[in-house]
């Protein structure tokens, strides 16, 4: 389990509240989906739309700025979520969870969108300074942040570069929240495995340089032998969604995108990470 983080003193750092909510980075983050590099583009669950959320349903409230520490939890997020279509797929059951267990949780989605699409929202995040922080892109390269010549798809090395190097500038805005970085879970064709295999190796390499950050790997959930599935076997909590074979489906058939029931497995995998694991 990661471990709590606190001020110098040992003791947690008081917060501060400020206005909410948070703002998108950019005007239109386009989600075009290009088939073998860019894998996890909008589709599937989702509305295509970066939505804001948090523990009691509904749009996120507003808190007024507070010049000076306060110590209620009222106001503070536990939790906030900056990703794209899997998280997309996967925010209404984390937020369905968070409720249950009296988290508050905020998260930003959109399908094709890369990390650095969202720099002004993690700015926001970072002043509001969130408990903990998860980062879950699975290796996008269409928008003009992050490949801003266009063109082509681009090799899987070169994406994963361009990631690495984004990535600290993120991380480095969070001096007292916990950070979590997703690794991408086995995809499939039409999807690009070595793509998400780049991206893998370039966050496992950013997280060997950097202690603060804790890995998320969700593939015992929806590849527990390394490998892409559709279905998986039903798990005791999938009775309503499990089909006459005993099986769930867990992926969409582009390889890369999550059903209800991969959105599941994947919050379920999210929250254990955290610390906040599911009952039942």
């Amino acid at each position: 389990m990661p471990e709590e983080r606190t001020d110098h003193d040992g003791a947690p750092a008081p917060r501060r509240r400020r206005l909410l909510p948070l703002v998108v980075a950019g005007a239109v983050i386009a989600a075009t989906a290009v088939a073998g590099v860019t894998i996890a583009a909008g589709g599937g669950a989702g509305d295509g739309q970066p939505v804001e959320t948090t523990a009691g349903g509904g749009q996120a409230a507003t808190t007024t700025t507070d010049d000076g520490p306060d110590q209620s939890r009222e106001d503070d997020i536990d939790v906030a979520v900056v990703g794209d279509s899997l998280i997309e797929q996967s925010r209404d059951q984390m937020q369905a969870h968070a409720d249950a267990q009296g988290l508050t949780i905020v998260s930003f989605a959109f399908g094709g969108s890369a990390p650095c699409d969202w720099m002004d929202t993690f700015r926001e995040l970072a002043d509001v300074r969130p408990r903990q922080l998860v980062i879950s892109f699975a290796g996008n390269d269409s928008t003009e942040c992050v490949n801003p010549g266009g063109g082509p798809p681009r090799d899987p090395q070169t994406i994963a570069h361009a990631y690495r190097r984004m990535m600290p500038a993120i991380v480095d805005l969070f001096d007292d929240t916990e950070v979590f970085v997703v690794v991408p879970p086995p995809v499939g064709e039409p999807a690009s495995e070595p793509a998400a295999a780049a991206i893998r190796a370039a966050y496992r390499e950013l997280a060997a340089d950097r202690p603060e950050i804790t890995l998320v790997d969700p593939a015992p959930q929806l590849g527990p032998d390394g490998e892409f599935h559709l279905s998986l076997p039903c798990e005791t909590w999938e009775s309503a969604a499990c089909d006459a074979d005993g099986t769930v489906a867990v992926r969409d058939p582009d390889g890369i995108h999550l059903t209800p029931a991969g959105g599941e497995r994947y919050a379920r995998a999210l929250l254990e990470a955290l610390g906040h694991p599911v009952d039942g």
